[in-house]
């Protein structure tokens, strides 16, 4: 996969908005301060927010703060002396350096390390900063934009972020929402991530069907941007047409837009975001699982939460009337569950392309699941 993230000017509403606030203050040396979930297209933002501005023909520099401990992100920012420590074998420039007169990216600031954060602040005050282990003043001359997934209110209050470099930082705030919010930007994405991978592939994708893509845009997309990337990427290296098609997509359709939410209790109205993200998640695993395993848990719940299935809009089963045979799933995780159905099938067919088949899925993944073993687990086959 690229190491770069493809950019290209997104059409929905919230982002052209974002836009326009950016190409106002294009003229400035004024901070930006992106927040939004991960993989939601931060770092994008912060190179249009580089190309929209004077120093567009000077040096992007990105940094993930999250990567590194002080001791290391204090040598990736400032740079270091030949012999400043061990291994220090020759003069390196850092971030501070390399962006002179451009962009310096700093992504999830909100986990920096304090002390980090303390000297990032005495940079930003005096302008000047020095490698390690050097004598020399170096001027600090770059455009900040910092970036980061969680609340930075949050963690002030939690003193995990300092307060002082947070008024520093915080010139303009720019909330990216998540790609389930902005549905109009998944088709231009999927053909820049097309055009991107094609290539690589001998065949050759030149497009995505109808049907495919409105499964894709009616998907939740918890990882946002990346995840639709990836799966892109998955998707392009094994299709067996000119177009990707829904059959190119297995297990990778978060699908619960249609889903109806049922009345919540006050005391669950005020849950989390975290909380909402792991419903999401739950039900997406939901949709990996075949029709057998389905079945199956709904028999096992259905005695205990008659209504759960009506309220959550997921298609009833009548299983008074169903003769087909149930897994016993007791004790099993996902991937036991998905080995169990998986060899099933194998055994039910007559060969593996009709039991891949027989399950929406490719012959690859089917052997996957089949094959499945736990680590340290040498009874599995192999």
């Amino acid at each position: 996969m690229s190491t770069q993230p493809t950019f290209i000017e997104l059409p929905s509403a919230s982002m052209q908005g974002i836009y326009r606030k950016v190409q106002r203050l294009a003229g400035s040396d004024i901070s930006f301060f992106i927040t939004g979930e991960t993989g939601v297209g931060k770092e994008g933002v912060a190179q249009y927010i580089h190309k929209s501005g004077p120093r567009r023909n000077e040096p992007f520099v990105a940094i993930n703060c999250g990567r590194f401990s002080t001791e290391f992100l204090q040598s990736e920012l400032f740079g270091h002396e030949k012999g400043a420590f061990t291994g220090a074998n020759r003069q390196r420039q850092g971030a501070f350096e390399r962006a002179s007169g451009g962009i310096l990216f700093l992504d999830e600031i909100a986990e920096m390390p304090l002390d980090a954060q303390a000297m990032l602040l005495r940079v930003l005050d005096a302008k000047t900063f020095t490698r390690l282990g050097g004598n020399e003043n170096l001027t600090a001359d770059f455009q900040l934009i910092a970036a980061t997934n969680q609340n930075i209110g949050e963690a002030v209050l939690r003193t995990e972020f300092r307060s002082d470099l947070c008024y520093r930082l915080v010139g303009t705030m720019l909330d990216i929402p998540p790609l389930r919010e902005r549905k109009k930007d998944i088709a231009p994405l999927v053909d820049a991530f097309i055009d991107e991978f094609s290539p690589q592939h001998a065949d050759g994708v030149k497009g995505i069907t109808p049907e495919a893509l409105e499964r894709l845009e009616a998907a939740v997309w918890p990882g946002n941007i990346r995840q639709l990337k990836a799966t892109v990427q998955t998707a392009v290296a094994i299709a067996e047409t000119d177009r990707l098609e829904i059959e190119d997509f297995p297990y990778n359709f978060f699908d619960v837009s249609g889903l109806e939410r049922p009345v919540a209790p006050p005391e669950i109205e005020s849950r989390t975001a975290s909380s909402l993200e792991l419903t999401q998640m739950l039900i997406s695993a939901w949709n990996t699982l075949s029709p057998e395993a389905r079945r199956t848990i709904k028999a096992e719940l259905s005695e205990y939460f008659p209504d759960f299935w009506r309220n959550f809009g997921v298609p009833d089963v009548t299983l008074k009337d169903d003769t087909s045979e149930l897994l016993d799933i007791t004790d099993m995780n996902q991937h036991e569950i998905l080995r169990a159905v998986a060899q099933s099938r194998i055994a039910d067919y007559a060969s593996l392309t009709e039991a891949a088949r027989s399950l929406g899925i490719d012959v690859r993944t089917l052997q996957r699941h089949a094959h499945w073993q736990e680590a340290g687990n040498a009874s599995d086959p192999v």
